[in-house]
């Protein structure tokens, strides 16, 4: 998608039922880690590093927060409003699915706030109750902390935005980079409700909705690359080994490499290698991968290598010592065969005006006030919304604040930005 909006630096957001997951892209790269807990516990709605199964693959750096769509809020002994971990799921559901559930969800908060739609979700297929939504809030979070059900719900939201900030801070500012030079891409069935709030936050200067949000990572697992990681571990300071002992041991891991992408059924034309090495300072327990060029390794290429690893771990913790010797923990080789790319291409004109109707929406900054309620489906590549506003899909909702504007492109992503003026 990247590529396609001529976006190479990128924040993604992830909001759905029960999580929040975000994660970074880097002139057009995603960021790899092997350093991974699963099952691990939480506090304020942030994974505790240390708590849970240490897997050492590579995966994608994400973070995740429990903070969905379904995050049920709930009053602790100390009387301090909470959000979540606990979940209501598909069943029961938020109050307001009328499913059974009873404690109140960041869906029923977003639903008294006027950001839903008040009789039903899915383009009409999901009855929804309002009321009921109200009543919970007020008797579950109002009552206990002496406030009414729209305060009760700002609160909620205020708890899960400052959560799922963390997780874009985690991914942004403790790596290293500023995300204010990026461009948050916000899908799932929640993610567009909350990203102006989470890019304000964090100053990102726009928003990227594409089409299908909630579909968005289902989309992308189906046009992902065939990928294997393949790994060598040596462990020994870098000046200690030769170029070429690096290089050949690479090369034994391109060789598996090739067998399975050919194994795989792909042209050997759309075979990748990318080498890589995992590199720390002596005495440390925690490593940083480092890429290394293609072609020959060489001795200047382990010279390279090391500068490399240097500049990375100052972005990454703000300094270097280029005096301390450099570990060699682990060589990587990374195995790609290309797919089709998938792309989103030109989408026909909409038919009639896109406004369908309109109604009363609360906002920090402004309290409550009247929103035109726009279909998604009827926007076209010359519509521009501003703010407050709210587009409705059927997998989806965004919320265009006060301060924003919005427009959409032929092929269906909408772009929110701050107001200049503002």
């Amino acid at each position: 998608m990247g590529f396609q909006i001529n976006e190479p630096n990128l924040i993604s957001f992830d909001m759905g039922g029960t999580t929040a997951k975000a994660s970074l892209i880097r002139d057009g790269e995603i960021e790899i880690t092997a350093e991974y807990e699963v099952g691990g516990s939480g506090s304020q709605n942030r994974w505790v590093t240390g708590t849970g199964h240490p897997i050492r693959v590579p995966v994608i750096d994400l973070a995740e927060v429990s903070a969905g769509g379904g995050s049920i809020a709930w009053v602790d002994p100390a009387g301090s409003l909470r959000v979540g971990p606990g979940s209501a799921g598909a069943e029961p559901g938020p109050v307001c699915y009328g499913q059974g559930g009873t404690e109140p969800t960041v869906t029923d908060a977003n639903l008294v706030l006027g950001y839903l739609d008040a009789n039903s979700l899915l383009d009409g297929d999901l009855p929804i109750d309002y009321n009921r939504a109200a009543r919970a809030l007020e008797v579950k979070i109002g009552n206990p902390m002496n406030m009414d059900a729209q305060t009760a719900a700002a609160a909620i939201r205020e708890i899960v935005n400052n959560g799922m900030a963390e997780a874009l801070r985690i991914v942004s500012i403790e790596r290293g980079h500023d995300p204010r030079e990026f461009c948050l891409v916000a899908f799932g069935g929640a993610g567009p409700l909350h990203a102006a709030a989470l890019a304000e936050e964090l100053e990102i200067p726009r928003v990227i909705v594409p089409p299908i949000p909630g579909g968005f990572s289902a989309l992308g697992l189906v046009g992902t690359d065939v990928r294997r990681d393949y790994a060598r571990t040596l462990y020994q300071p870098l000046s200690d080994l030769e170029a070429r002992d690096i290089s050949a041991v690479w090369s034994e891991l391109i060789t598996e490499g090739k067998n399975m992408l050919k194994e795989s059924g792909i042209p050997a034309s759309r075979w990748q290698f990318h080498r890589s090495a995992d590199l720390r300072y002596t005495r440390q327990a925690y490593e940083l991968n480092v890429t290394a060029d293609e072609g020959e390794f060489t001795t200047t290429a382990k010279d390279q290598l090391a500068d490399r690893f240097h500049a990375r771990h100052k972005q990454t913790y703000g300094h270097q010592n280029p005096n301390e010797p450099v570990h060699l923990v682990t060589l990587r080789l990374t195995a790609v065969g290309k797919l089709d790319r998938l792309e989103i291409t030109h989408r026909p004109d909409p038919i009639g005006n896109s406004e369908k109707s309109r109604r009363s929406a609360w906002f920090s900054d402004v309290g409550t006030v009247e929103c035109a309620v726009h279909d998604r489906s009827r926007l076209d590549a010359t519509s521009r919304l501003t703010g407050p506003a709210i587009v409705e899909s059927l997998d989806s909702t965004l919320v265009i604040p006060p301060g924003w504007s919005a427009s959409n492109d032929h092929r269906g992503f909408i772009t929110m930005e701050r107001h200049h003026n503002e």
